[in-house]
C-alpha cells in the first residue's frame, strides 16, 4: 500500500500509550509509524520502542510545544495520508483505512475522518437535534459542525487526513489554539465528520500531561467552546 503513516504525539503516560498502541495495531495496518515525544521522558520512549521497533522516534533535546511538535513530525511524513493519534485512546473496532481513503477522495468537503465514538460527546437536547447523520459508500458518519461555528473543521483527536491538508493550512504552529486551526479549515468549506463505527474512546480525560488535575467539566468546556 505504502500510503498511510501513523503519526503519534506522546509523553509522560507510558501505560496509556501501551493501551493505545495495543488497540491500534490490533485493528489497523500502517505502512510507517512516526512518534514525537515532546516531553522526552524515557519511560514513554521505552514503551514505544518496545511495541514499535521499526517506528521512527523523535525525542529532541528541547521542547517545541504541541503544534510545533506536530509540524516537525509531519515534515518527516513520506506518504500521502496520515492517521493522527495521541497516546490516550482506546481502539476497539477494525479500521479499514483504504475504505476511508476512498470516501475522503470522493467527498471533497471532508477535511478528514475522525474515529472518536459518538458516546464520548455529551450534548444538550437542543444540540442533539442539530446532529447530522449521513452515509457515504456504505459507511455511516455523524456531523457536529451545526452545533458550533468554530469547532469540527479539524481535530487532533484520532483521525485520517491527507498530508495535503497540513500543507494547505500549515504550519499548525502559526495558530495559537486547536479551534483556530479548525476555524481556518472551516473557512475553506471543509468539515471533519465522525465515523459511526470508529469505536475509539478517550482514555485520558483525568490524566492530562499539562495539568493532571484537569477536571472532566473543564475538558467538556474545552470541547464545546463553553
Amino acid at each position: 500500500m505504502n500510503n498511510v503513516t501513523l503519526c503519534l504525539t506522546m509523553g509522560r503516560r507510558p501505560e496509556l500509550l501501551r493501551q493505545t498502541l495495543t488497540g491500534l495495531f490490533a485493528n489497523a495496518q500502517f505502512d510507517s509509524v512516526i512518534a514525537i515525544n515532546d516531553f522526552r521522558d524515557e519511560q514513554t520512549n521505552t514503551v514505544f520502542q518496545e511495541m514499535c521497533p521499526h517506528g521512527q522516534l523523535i525525542s529532541l533535546d528541547r521542547q517545541l510545544g504541541h503544534h510545533a511538535a506536530v509540524d516537525y513530525m509531519y515534515s518527516k511524513v513520506k506518504t500521502p495520508w496520515i492517521f493522527h493519534c495521541e497516546d490516550d485512546w482506546l481502539f476497539q473496532k477494525p479500521i479499514d483505512l483504504q475504505h476511508l481513503i476512498k470516501v475522503l477522495q470522493a467527498q471533497q468537503w471532508m477535511s478528514g475522518i475522525c474515529m472518536r465514538q459518538r458516546s464520548d460527546f455529551v450534548l444538550s437536547l437542543r444540540d442533539e437535534e442539530k446532529v447530522l447523520f449521513e452515509r457515504y459508500d456504505d459507511l455511516a458518519f455523524y456531523r457536529l459542525d451545526p452545533i458550533h461555528a468554530q469547532w469540527h473543521g479539524y481535530t487532533f483527536n484520532p483521525h485520517l487526513a491527507s498530508i495535503d491538508l497540513w500543507h494547505s493550512i500549515g504550519p499548525f504552529s502559526a495558530f495559537k489554539k486547536e479551534r483556530h486551526i479548525s476555524c481556518a479549515i472551516r473557512k475553506k468549506g471543509l468539515i471533519v465528520p465522525y465515523w459511526v463505527d470508529g469505536g475509539c474512546a478517550h482514555l485520558g480525560e483525568n490524566d492530562s500531561v499539562s495539568n493532571p488535575a484537569t477536571s472532566k467539566k473543564s475538558i467538556l468546556k474545552h470541547w464545546f467552546g463553553l
